[in-house]
Protein backbone atom coordinates (compact mmCIF):
# COMPACT_ATOMS: atom_id res chain seq x y z
CA UNK A 1 0.00 0.00 0.00
CA UNK A 2 2.79 2.35 0.92
CA UNK A 3 4.54 1.52 -2.37
CA UNK A 4 1.42 2.37 -4.34
CA UNK A 5 1.09 5.72 -2.57
CA UNK A 6 4.76 6.52 -3.29
CA UNK A 7 4.32 5.52 -6.93
CA UNK A 8 1.25 7.73 -7.23
CA UNK A 9 3.18 10.57 -5.61
CA UNK A 10 6.03 10.10 -8.07
CA UNK A 11 3.59 10.19 -10.98
CA UNK A 12 1.99 13.41 -9.71
CA UNK A 13 5.41 15.01 -9.12
CA UNK A 14 6.63 13.88 -12.54
CA UNK A 15 3.51 15.25 -14.21
CA UNK A 16 3.93 18.62 -12.50
CA UNK A 17 7.57 18.81 -13.57
CA UNK A 18 6.67 17.86 -17.13
CA UNK A 19 4.06 20.59 -17.28
CA UNK A 20 6.56 23.08 -15.86
CA UNK A 21 9.23 22.18 -18.40
CA UNK A 22 7.01 21.64 -21.42
CA UNK A 23 3.65 23.42 -20.99
CA UNK A 24 0.92 22.98 -23.51
CA UNK A 25 -0.64 26.44 -23.68
CA UNK A 26 2.09 28.90 -24.53
CA UNK A 27 3.82 29.60 -21.21
CA UNK A 28 7.00 27.74 -20.27
CA UNK A 29 7.22 28.84 -16.66
CA UNK A 30 5.36 31.01 -14.23
CA UNK A 31 6.74 33.21 -11.49
CA UNK A 32 5.58 30.84 -8.76
CA UNK A 33 7.94 28.01 -9.77
CA UNK A 34 10.99 27.45 -7.61
CA UNK A 35 13.55 26.33 -10.21
CA UNK A 36 15.00 28.36 -13.08
CA UNK A 37 14.54 26.60 -16.42
CA UNK A 38 17.87 27.93 -17.62
CA UNK A 39 20.30 27.08 -14.80
CA UNK A 40 18.19 25.17 -12.26
CA UNK A 41 18.80 27.61 -9.41
CA UNK A 42 16.01 28.51 -7.01
CA UNK A 43 13.89 31.46 -8.18
CA UNK A 44 12.31 33.83 -5.69
CA UNK A 45 10.81 36.75 -7.60
CA UNK A 46 10.53 37.86 -11.19
CA UNK A 47 14.11 36.97 -12.22
CA UNK A 48 16.67 34.30 -11.44
CA UNK A 49 19.30 35.64 -9.06
CA UNK A 50 21.95 33.32 -10.55
CA UNK A 51 21.66 33.87 -14.33
CA UNK A 52 19.18 36.75 -14.63
CA UNK A 53 16.60 34.92 -16.76
CA UNK A 54 12.99 36.02 -16.29
CA UNK A 55 10.83 33.67 -14.27
CA UNK A 56 7.98 34.17 -16.73
CA UNK A 57 9.11 32.71 -20.08
CA UNK A 58 6.79 33.29 -23.05
CA UNK A 59 6.13 30.72 -25.75
CA UNK A 60 3.41 32.48 -27.73
CA UNK A 61 3.54 34.01 -31.21
CA UNK A 62 2.86 37.47 -29.79
CA UNK A 63 6.02 37.11 -27.71
CA UNK A 64 8.09 37.45 -30.91
CA UNK A 65 6.92 41.03 -31.34
CA UNK A 66 7.56 41.68 -27.66
CA UNK A 67 11.12 40.35 -27.93
CA UNK A 68 11.75 42.45 -31.05
CA UNK A 69 10.49 45.63 -29.40
CA UNK A 70 12.44 44.79 -26.26
CA UNK A 71 15.66 44.17 -28.19
CA UNK A 72 15.43 47.38 -30.22
CA UNK A 73 13.83 49.85 -27.83
CA UNK A 74 13.89 48.25 -24.35
CA UNK A 75 10.18 48.90 -23.98
CA UNK A 76 10.19 47.60 -20.42
CA UNK A 77 11.06 51.16 -19.44
CA UNK A 78 14.68 51.89 -20.32
CA UNK A 79 14.03 53.90 -23.46
CA UNK A 80 11.41 56.07 -21.73
CA UNK A 81 13.77 56.64 -18.82
CA UNK A 82 16.75 57.41 -21.05
CA UNK A 83 15.31 59.74 -23.71
CA UNK A 84 13.98 62.46 -21.37
CA UNK A 85 17.25 62.41 -19.44
CA UNK A 86 19.26 62.55 -22.66
CA UNK A 87 17.25 65.49 -23.99
CA UNK A 88 16.95 67.61 -20.83
CA UNK A 89 19.65 66.39 -18.41
CA UNK A 90 22.32 64.85 -20.65
CA UNK A 91 25.24 65.57 -18.36
CA UNK A 92 23.51 64.02 -15.36
CA UNK A 93 22.68 60.94 -17.43
CA UNK A 94 26.30 60.65 -18.59
CA UNK A 95 27.70 60.97 -15.06
CA UNK A 96 25.19 58.53 -13.57
CA UNK A 97 26.00 55.95 -16.23
CA UNK A 98 29.77 56.34 -15.77
CA UNK A 99 29.43 56.01 -12.00
CA UNK A 100 27.61 52.70 -12.36
CA UNK A 101 23.88 53.49 -12.45
CA UNK A 102 23.23 51.53 -15.64
CA UNK A 103 20.39 49.01 -15.29
CA UNK A 104 17.68 51.62 -15.79
CA UNK A 105 19.25 53.31 -18.85
CA UNK A 106 19.90 52.25 -22.42
CA UNK A 107 23.66 51.98 -22.89
CA UNK A 108 25.20 54.78 -24.98
CA UNK A 109 26.48 52.37 -27.60
CA UNK A 110 23.09 50.66 -28.02
CA UNK A 111 21.44 54.08 -28.27
CA UNK A 112 24.07 55.19 -30.78
CA UNK A 113 23.40 52.17 -33.01
CA UNK A 114 19.65 52.74 -32.76
CA UNK A 115 20.01 56.43 -33.66
CA UNK A 116 22.18 55.56 -36.67
CA UNK A 117 19.65 52.97 -37.83
CA UNK A 118 16.78 55.44 -37.34
CA UNK A 119 18.65 58.14 -39.26
CA UNK A 120 19.20 55.75 -42.17
CA UNK A 121 15.54 54.64 -42.12
CA UNK A 122 14.22 58.21 -42.12
CA UNK A 123 16.64 59.21 -44.87
CA UNK A 124 15.51 56.26 -47.00
CA UNK A 125 11.84 57.08 -46.48
CA UNK A 126 12.02 60.84 -46.92
CA UNK A 127 14.60 61.22 -49.69
CA UNK A 128 13.84 60.83 -53.35
CA UNK A 129 16.01 58.80 -55.65
CA UNK A 130 19.48 60.24 -55.77
CA UNK A 131 20.75 62.30 -58.66
CA UNK A 132 21.16 60.25 -61.82
CA UNK A 133 24.36 61.98 -62.69
CA UNK A 134 26.87 60.21 -64.86
CA UNK A 135 29.39 60.29 -62.04
CA UNK A 136 27.18 58.21 -59.70
CA UNK A 137 28.92 55.06 -60.80
CA UNK A 138 32.47 56.32 -60.53
CA UNK A 139 33.68 53.61 -58.16
CA UNK A 140 35.39 51.65 -60.94
CA UNK A 141 37.60 48.64 -61.08
CA UNK A 142 40.82 48.55 -63.12
CA UNK A 143 39.04 47.44 -66.30
CA UNK A 144 36.49 50.23 -66.07
CA UNK A 145 39.27 52.75 -65.47
CA UNK A 146 41.06 51.57 -68.61
CA UNK A 147 37.85 51.94 -70.62
CA UNK A 148 37.40 55.44 -69.26
CA UNK A 149 40.93 56.39 -70.31
CA UNK A 150 40.21 55.09 -73.81
CA UNK A 151 37.07 57.19 -74.00
CA UNK A 152 39.03 60.25 -72.86
CA UNK A 153 41.74 59.66 -75.48
CA UNK A 154 39.09 59.19 -78.17
CA UNK A 155 37.41 62.44 -77.11
CA UNK A 156 40.75 64.29 -77.23
CA UNK A 157 41.44 62.95 -80.72
CA UNK A 158 37.97 64.01 -81.88
CA UNK A 159 38.52 67.55 -80.54
CA UNK A 160 41.89 67.81 -82.31
CA UNK A 161 40.30 66.60 -85.53
CA UNK A 162 37.58 69.27 -85.40
CA UNK A 163 40.12 71.99 -84.56
CA UNK A 164 42.24 70.94 -87.56
CA UNK A 165 39.22 71.16 -89.87
CA UNK A 166 38.40 74.62 -88.56
CA UNK A 167 41.91 75.79 -89.50
CA UNK A 168 41.67 74.43 -93.05
CA UNK A 169 41.86 77.14 -95.77
CA UNK A 170 38.79 78.05 -97.80
CA UNK A 171 36.24 76.73 -95.29
CA UNK A 172 32.72 78.08 -95.81
CA UNK A 173 30.85 80.03 -93.16
CA UNK A 174 28.11 77.40 -92.81
CA UNK A 175 30.69 74.63 -92.50
CA UNK A 176 32.61 76.65 -89.91
CA UNK A 177 29.46 77.19 -87.81
CA UNK A 178 28.64 73.47 -87.90
CA UNK A 179 32.17 72.50 -86.88
CA UNK A 180 32.14 75.08 -84.07
CA UNK A 181 28.92 73.58 -82.71
CA UNK A 182 30.43 70.10 -82.92
CA UNK A 183 33.53 71.32 -81.10
CA UNK A 184 31.42 72.75 -78.25
CA UNK A 185 29.60 69.42 -77.86
CA UNK A 186 32.84 67.45 -77.91
CA UNK A 187 34.44 69.70 -75.29
CA UNK A 188 31.40 69.35 -73.02
CA UNK A 189 31.59 65.57 -73.35
CA UNK A 190 35.30 65.64 -72.57
CA UNK A 191 34.64 67.74 -69.45
CA UNK A 192 32.25 65.11 -68.17
CA UNK A 193 34.85 62.40 -68.72
CA UNK A 194 37.41 64.53 -66.88
CA UNK A 195 35.12 64.82 -63.86
CA UNK A 196 34.56 61.07 -63.80
CA UNK A 197 38.30 60.47 -64.08
CA UNK A 198 39.06 62.83 -61.22
CA UNK A 199 36.60 61.06 -58.97
CA UNK A 200 38.00 57.69 -59.98
CA UNK A 201 41.53 58.83 -59.16
CA UNK A 202 40.38 60.10 -55.77
CA UNK A 203 38.81 56.75 -54.94
CA UNK A 204 41.70 54.63 -56.18
CA UNK A 205 44.36 56.77 -54.52
CA UNK A 206 47.72 57.92 -55.74
CA UNK A 207 50.25 56.67 -53.24
CA UNK A 208 51.49 58.01 -49.93
CA UNK A 209 53.54 61.01 -51.01
CA UNK A 210 51.01 63.78 -51.42
CA UNK A 211 48.29 61.30 -52.28
CA UNK A 212 45.93 62.20 -49.45
CA UNK A 213 46.05 65.93 -50.11
CA UNK A 214 45.61 65.38 -53.84
CA UNK A 215 42.77 62.95 -53.25
CA UNK A 216 40.91 65.37 -50.98
CA UNK A 217 41.52 68.24 -53.38
CA UNK A 218 40.11 66.33 -56.34
CA UNK A 219 37.13 65.05 -54.38
CA UNK A 220 36.29 68.54 -53.12
CA UNK A 221 36.69 69.92 -56.63
CA UNK A 222 34.35 67.25 -57.99
CA UNK A 223 31.85 68.02 -55.22
CA UNK A 224 31.98 71.70 -56.19
CA UNK A 225 31.19 70.72 -59.78
CA UNK A 226 28.11 68.77 -58.66
CA UNK A 227 27.02 69.94 -55.17
CA UNK A 228 23.60 68.26 -55.33
CA UNK A 229 25.15 64.86 -55.92
CA UNK A 230 27.82 65.47 -53.27
CA UNK A 231 25.18 66.46 -50.68
CA UNK A 232 23.15 63.35 -51.48
CA UNK A 233 26.19 61.09 -51.09
CA UNK A 234 27.21 62.72 -47.81
CA UNK A 235 23.75 62.19 -46.32
CA UNK A 236 23.55 58.63 -47.64
CA UNK A 237 26.97 57.63 -46.26
CA UNK A 238 26.98 59.55 -42.98
CA UNK A 239 25.20 56.82 -41.03
CA UNK A 240 27.53 54.10 -42.38
CA UNK A 241 30.65 55.76 -41.01
CA UNK A 242 29.14 57.60 -38.03
CA UNK A 243 31.14 55.35 -35.68
CA UNK A 244 34.33 57.04 -36.92
CA UNK A 245 33.13 60.34 -35.45
CA UNK A 246 33.52 58.83 -31.97
CA UNK A 247 37.15 57.92 -32.65
CA UNK A 248 37.85 61.31 -34.24
CA UNK A 249 36.38 63.20 -31.26
CA UNK A 250 38.13 61.34 -28.44
CA UNK A 251 41.59 62.97 -28.77
CA UNK A 252 40.01 66.44 -28.76
CA UNK A 253 38.05 65.70 -25.59
CA UNK A 254 41.25 64.45 -23.97
CA UNK A 255 42.88 67.80 -24.84
CA UNK A 256 40.26 69.59 -22.73
CA UNK A 257 41.52 67.70 -19.65
CA UNK A 258 45.14 66.83 -20.50
CA UNK A 259 46.85 64.44 -18.09
CA UNK A 260 43.84 64.55 -15.76
CA UNK A 261 43.50 61.63 -13.36
CA UNK A 262 39.82 62.36 -12.74
CA UNK A 263 38.66 61.36 -16.20
CA UNK A 264 39.65 58.31 -18.17
CA UNK A 265 39.29 57.69 -21.89
CA UNK A 266 36.27 55.52 -21.09
CA UNK A 267 34.54 58.55 -19.57
CA UNK A 268 35.20 60.58 -22.70
CA UNK A 269 33.87 57.73 -24.87
CA UNK A 270 30.61 57.56 -22.90
CA UNK A 271 30.24 61.34 -23.11
CA UNK A 272 30.83 61.60 -26.85
CA UNK A 273 28.71 58.55 -27.69
CA UNK A 274 25.68 59.89 -25.83
CA UNK A 275 26.27 63.29 -27.44
CA UNK A 276 26.48 61.93 -30.99
CA UNK A 277 23.45 59.71 -30.41
CA UNK A 278 21.40 62.72 -29.37
CA UNK A 279 22.63 64.84 -32.29
CA UNK A 280 21.71 61.98 -34.65
CA UNK A 281 18.20 61.89 -33.18
CA UNK A 282 17.97 65.68 -33.55
CA UNK A 283 19.09 65.40 -37.18
CA UNK A 284 16.46 62.71 -37.75
CA UNK A 285 13.84 65.09 -36.35
CA UNK A 286 15.10 67.79 -38.72
CA UNK A 287 14.72 65.44 -41.70
CA UNK A 288 11.17 64.59 -40.63
CA UNK A 289 10.29 68.28 -40.32
CA UNK A 290 11.76 68.91 -43.75
CA UNK A 291 9.74 66.04 -45.20
CA UNK A 292 6.46 67.48 -43.89
CA UNK A 293 7.47 71.00 -45.00
CA UNK A 294 7.47 72.65 -41.59
CA UNK A 295 11.14 73.57 -41.64
CA UNK A 296 11.68 77.32 -41.66
CA UNK A 297 14.42 79.68 -40.65
CA UNK A 298 12.95 79.97 -37.17
CA UNK A 299 12.66 76.19 -36.71
CA UNK A 300 16.22 75.64 -37.94
CA UNK A 301 17.49 78.35 -35.61
CA UNK A 302 15.65 76.76 -32.68
CA UNK A 303 17.18 73.35 -33.41
CA UNK A 304 20.68 74.85 -33.68
CA UNK A 305 20.29 76.78 -30.42
CA UNK A 306 19.00 73.69 -28.65
CA UNK A 307 21.98 71.68 -29.94
CA UNK A 308 24.38 74.36 -28.63
CA UNK A 309 22.60 74.43 -25.24
CA UNK A 310 22.67 70.63 -25.09
CA UNK A 311 26.44 70.56 -25.61
CA UNK A 312 26.93 73.13 -22.84
CA UNK A 313 24.61 71.34 -20.39
CA UNK A 314 26.06 67.90 -20.99
CA UNK A 315 29.63 69.13 -20.76
CA UNK A 316 29.06 71.05 -17.52
CA UNK A 317 27.18 68.29 -15.69
CA UNK A 318 29.02 65.25 -17.03
CA UNK A 319 32.40 66.55 -15.89
CA UNK A 320 30.99 68.28 -12.76
CA UNK A 321 32.47 71.64 -13.78
CA UNK A 322 31.76 75.05 -12.37
CA UNK A 323 30.08 77.58 -14.61
CA UNK A 324 33.37 79.45 -14.99
CA UNK A 325 35.29 76.30 -15.85
CA UNK A 326 32.65 75.34 -18.39
CA UNK A 327 32.57 78.75 -20.06
CA UNK A 328 36.37 78.83 -20.30
CA UNK A 329 36.43 75.48 -22.09
CA UNK A 330 33.25 75.96 -24.10
CA UNK A 331 34.83 77.82 -27.07
CA UNK A 332 37.37 75.01 -27.35
CA UNK A 333 34.60 72.42 -27.16
CA UNK A 334 32.65 74.08 -29.97
CA UNK A 335 35.83 74.55 -31.99
CA UNK A 336 36.88 70.92 -31.53
CA UNK A 337 33.37 69.83 -32.52
CA UNK A 338 33.69 71.81 -35.77
CA UNK A 339 37.13 70.36 -36.45
CA UNK A 340 35.87 66.82 -35.76
CA UNK A 341 32.95 67.31 -38.12
CA UNK A 342 35.26 68.73 -40.79
CA UNK A 343 37.56 65.72 -40.50
CA UNK A 344 34.52 63.42 -40.56
CA UNK A 345 33.14 64.99 -43.74
CA UNK A 346 36.59 64.92 -45.32
CA UNK A 347 36.71 61.21 -44.52
CA UNK A 348 33.28 60.77 -46.13
CA UNK A 349 34.43 62.61 -49.26
CA UNK A 350 37.51 60.42 -49.48
CA UNK A 351 35.30 57.34 -49.15
CA UNK A 352 33.26 58.53 -52.12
Amino acid sequence: MTGEIEAAGDMITGGMMARAVEPGHGEAQGEGHSACLNCGANVDGHYCANCGQAAHVHRSFAAIGHDLAHGVLHFEGKIWTTLPELALRPGTLTRRYIQGERAKFVSPFALFLFSAFLMYAIFSLTSHHGPTDAVQGVKMDAGAQAELRKEQDKADAHIREIEAKLKAPGISTARKEALTENLTDAQAERKGLTLAGDLTDSLVGEGVNGGIAKTVGKAVSAAAENPEFAYYKLKANAYKFSWSLILISLPFLWLLFPFSRRFKMYDHAIYVTYSIAFMSLLFSLSMLLTAVHVTSGLVTLALLLFAAWHMYRQFKDAYALSRTGTLLRLPLLYGFACVSLSLFFTFLVMMG
